[in-house]
């Protein structure tokens, strides 16, 4: 029974630093398209600097909430990376436990062997065996520890795994935070593609006209101005009719 327990812990170890290897590498590549993302939209930013320069000249700066969000990326970015170098680490130890138990299960499979060895070979009782023989429940005392070890590597394993459901949900939380990395990176993609191009060109205020008679300061005098939204030849026309 003790051989059997020996035996899926070891194919459990084995199975689970193959999941935690294979989640290791999922997050380094999106981590790495993340950083080779934020370097490209770097890179876009620094190009749309002078136009950025130009339009605070002008009075007609956007607002910094771009550069808020970069912040709030590079920010970000900086977390994930400590998160995956710390659930590096985590792996890293779980593998040197790994090592650990294997080293422990190997020792106590061969303590083990050689006590059911001895207590299924013929006794001869003879007087250089004698010691043997009283060494014997020695043997036997020596095994119940080494099952009472068992059972607290078995506590161990399920500690483990409660570890390992942890770092899973830590892994749900990497790949929100990835999420949510591209969702901003697709926005800030999109703002700086919609920069618009202001125009240098100056605007004036419409022309203004006067009204074709003006009583100046009603003091009387009547000033007559010619429209000049009106034909001249229209014009000549209005005032033939008025004077016929």
């Amino acid at each position: 029974q003790l051989l059997e327990v020996n035996k899926q812990w070891d194919n459990q170890f084995r199975s689970m630093k193959q999941l935690y290897e294979k989640e290791l590498a999922e997050m380094k590549t999106k981590l790495d398209a993340s950083e080779r993302r934020v370097s490209e939209l770097e890179e876009e930013r620094h190009r749309q600097h002078p136009e950025d320069e130009r339009l605070r000249a002008l009075g007609r700066e956007r607002p910094l909430q771009e550069t808020k969000e970069t912040k709030a990326l590079s920010e970000a970015l900086h977390q994930t990376k400590e998160e995956n170098k710390l659930l590096k680490q985590k792996n890293a130890s779980m593998i040197r436990k790994k090592e650990h138990y294997e080293c422990e299960i190997s020792r106590l499979n061969k303590a083990l062997l050689d006590v059911l060895k001895k207590q299924h070979s013929p006794v001869h009782v003879t007087p250089s065996e004698k010691s043997d023989r009283n060494s014997l429940e020695d043997m036997r005392t020596q095994l119940e520890v080494l099952r009472q070890q068992v059972q607290i590597y078995e506590e161990d394993f399920r500690k483990e795994r409660s570890d390992r459901e942890r770092l899973n949900e830590e892994k749900e939380a990497l790949q929100k935070i990835n999420e949510r990395l591209q969702s901003q990176l697709n926005k800030l993609n999109s703002q700086i593609k919609d920069l618009p191009v202001q125009s240098e060109r100056p605007s004036y205020p419409p022309p203004l006209f006067l009204s074709p008679c003006v009583n100046y300061g009603n003091c009387g005098l009547v000033l007559h101005y010619q429209d000049p939204r009106v034909h001249p030849a229209s014009r000549r026309a209005h005032e033939q009719q008025q004077h016929s």
